[in-house]
């Protein structure tokens, strides 16, 4: 064992996914005809539409950063999304434009985890997820679930289990890797119960444009004091992009500002001038 290595490294596992398909692309290399079914990925190209803006946009040479939160129009088309898909209002000064939803979520826990806090998930999750809580010295206490519960976390299940270490709870719906989608008075009450608490709520809506015969509900449509994650990798078929986004309450604007400028400085403007595109009514 490298003796400069941290501690923390330790802890976290590979994304074997990651490993399955550098192996599965080896073999593409090599002739064979592999059938992808290791990594959530679209298995169409980004529309023509928003590759050809960011193109426009690299070629006027006018590439610098932006400011660390993002483009303020992108945001606002965001907001806009928002109120249009959900019903409600979002200011964009809430929005933060991120290196992928990675990046929304290292920013919302990097806001919020103190080393030797708990943070709820449910099990099976994304595992990536509790590697990231790890990173900050907290630890994810998985809770399994099965069909009884749709596979979702409740507000049973999170008063059973927490307890004075708890910082919070990180929901997904539709659910990585089961694909279920939570029920709307299961994530409102859910919502409720993590409030009477004291503790965060964090809502990964990555699937949302991938719902077939249900309707998504976000988090925001219960509570303004939630952190929602979401990308533009899935629905809007931008994962190479690396693009995200943050929605968090108004009181932790500044903390994940700071955080972003020092983290990021900013996201692949390239990449955000091509997102501004995604919200056309073509693309959507």
């Amino acid at each position: 064992m490298n003796h400069l290595l941290a501690d923390r490294i330790t802890n976290i596992k590979p994304f074997y996914v990651m490993e399955l398909l550098q192996r599965a692309k080896m073999l593409e290399q090599q002739g064979r005809d592999i059938i992808h079914m290791e990594i959530g990925e679209p298995d169409f190209k980004t529309p023509s539409a928003i590759v050809d803006a960011s193109i426009k946009f690299i070629q006027s040479g006018d590439v610098h950063y932006t400011q660390a939160s993002g483009l303020l129009l992108l945001r606002e088309k965001i907001a806009a999304f928002y109120k249009q898909q959900y019903a409600v209002n979002i200011a964009a000064e809430r929005i933060f434009i991120t290196p992928g939803a990675s990046g929304a979520l290292l920013l919302a826990l990097g806001a919020t985890l103190n080393t030797g806090d708990k943070l709820l998930m449910a099990d099976p999750g994304y595992p990536c997820n509790r590697n990231f809580v790890q990173l900050f010295g907290a630890e994810a206490k998985e809770i399994a679930v099965d069909a009884s519960t749709h596979y979702h976390l409740n507000a049973g299940l999170i008063k059973q289990h927490w307890d004075t270490q708890c910082k919070g709870v990180l929901i997904a719906s539709p659910s990585n890797p089961t694909g279920t989608l939570i029920n709307t008075a299961t994530l409102q009450q859910s919502i409720a119960q993590v409030a009477a608490l004291g503790g965060c709520f964090f809502s990964d809506e990555l699937y949302h444009g991938l719902v077939y015969g249900q309707t998504a509900t976000t988090a925001l449509q219960y509570s303004d004091e939630v952190f929602v994650i979401n990308s533009f990798s899935k629905f809007f078929g931008m994962t190479g992009w690396r693009i995200g986004w943050l929605i968090v309450p108004e009181a932790f604007i500044a903390a994940i500002e700071k955080l972003s400028q020092n983290l990021f400085i900013a996201t692949s403007t390239p990449a955000q001038y091509a997102a501004l595109t995604a919200f056309d009514k073509d693309n959507l």
